[in-house]
């Protein structure tokens, strides 16, 4: 089966988010397809063209590759693609991407079927500010555009939004993405009590909840280091995140250490005690999972499909308006000692193998591409 994904950012982009990595797990879960994938040649917010690029198909191992610059990223463009490579699946990965319009009018015009994710675009905390967003879905099912289209979801929240916005006769398909799996895993050095070492690791705007995350530290007993890593995507939020910094008690150090490149979290999660992700809103949330395979507990919201369930020692799921536990589970984790700490590392590995399922995950991928395939045939 020919699958060509059309999406705004790849690897070897680091800005993108989660995403580019669920393309590239999925091209290489799914070793029995042919997988293309076109997408724009420099990273999220900048000019310049990757470099070790060449025009054309660009063969990656696991997918076929074309980088187009901004000018040529354009329908005519994707309808060249579409044409050449003659897929059984158009497969998007936005509703709202400047890609999807376009494509999905050429989907239309050439009958190919198509599986859409909206990535958590249509969860409630992300349709907060939807002025724009429903003119846009009401085009899309005014134009007809969204009759061959089958819909991928990967929470009832999100399965709620594709049935609230798209009608209840929408076809929508469970199907968590695929996970990263470490290339080895690392020692980490036996922890003392007292101390922690925190990460923080995701794009710097108000919905990773970055400024929350610091305002869970103040208060904690012992010596806390607090390490972040990621893109400043909203300048004045992290000056907003900065200011809170510089009144932090003198037991707590944090730290900005940059963003992480391709393949980077792994070793950075390895390192540390904690991942502390109090995130607005994940239709999966990556982050979770390289962190949880490398052995890394957890400490996130309850807007995620993780739940820890069966698997507490590996982390929990709170909500946000429970601040105070946070930071109970916080000053639990610094008090522990390095016996308890290596007993939460392999609990979080050991659910991180339970949730991938690799086997499964393939199985369940390759039934529900074969039924968009045939959708309406």
């Amino acid at each position: 089966m020919k699958v060509l994904i059309v999406t705004s950012g790849f690897l070897p982009g680091v800005k993108y988010g989660g995403p580019p990595i669920s393309i590239n797990n999925f091209c290489s879960l799914m070793d029995n397809c042919e997988c293309y994938v076109v997408a724009k040649n420099h990273d999220m917010g900048e000019t310049l063209p990757y470099t070790g690029i060449s025009a054309g198909w660009n063969d990656k191992g696991n997918c076929f590759v074309k980088y187009l610059s901004d000018e040529n990223y354009s329908k005519d463009s994707f309808l060249a693609a579409l044409d050449e490579i003659k897929p059984d699946i158009l497969y998007l990965q936005s509703l709202f991407a400047d890609c999807v319009l376009p494509c999905l009018s050429i989907a239309k015009l050439r009958n190919v079927p198509v599986l859409l994710a909206p990535r958590g675009e249509l969860c409630p905390g992300a349709m907060r500010k939807k002025y724009k967003k429903i003119p846009y879905i009401g085009l899309l099912r005014a134009a007809g555009l969204i009759r061959n289209v089958s819909f991928q979801f990967t929470s009832d929240d999100e399965l709620m939004g594709i049935k609230r916005y798209f009608g209840e006769s929408a076809k929508a398909f469970a199907l968590t993405n695929v996970p990263s799996k470490p290339k080895k895993l690392s020692q980490r050095s036996k922890k003392r009590v007292g101390e922690i070492k925190i990460a923080y690791l995701s794009r710097i705007v108000p919905k990773k909840n970055l400024y929350y995350a610091l305002s869970c530290l103040p208060g904690l007993c012992g010596s806390v280091e607090f390490n972040i890593y990621g893109p400043v995507e909203d300048a004045s939020y992290y000056e907003k995140c900065k200011s809170l910094i510089s009144t932090l008690p003198s037991n707590i150090k944090a730290n900005y250490c940059g963003y992480v490149g391709q393949g980077g979290s792994h070793a950075i999660f390895a390192e540390h005690d904690v991942f502390l992700f109090p995130t607005q809103s994940e239709n999966y949330g990556h982050v979770i999972a390289e962190s949880l395979s490398v052995g890394c507990p957890v400490l996130t919201s309850d807007q995620t499909p993780w739940t820890f369930e069966g698997f507490e020692a590996a982390g929990r799921a709170i909500p946000l308006d429970m601040k105070s536990k946070f930071m109970g589970e916080l000053q639990g984790l610094i008090d522990e000692d390095g016996f308890a700490s290596a007993g939460r590392r392999s609990c979080a590995i050991r659910y991180f193998d339970h949730a991938a399922n690799y086997d499964s995950l393939r199985s369940r991928y390759s039934d529900v591409l074969l039924a968009v395939k045939n959708f309406d045939k």
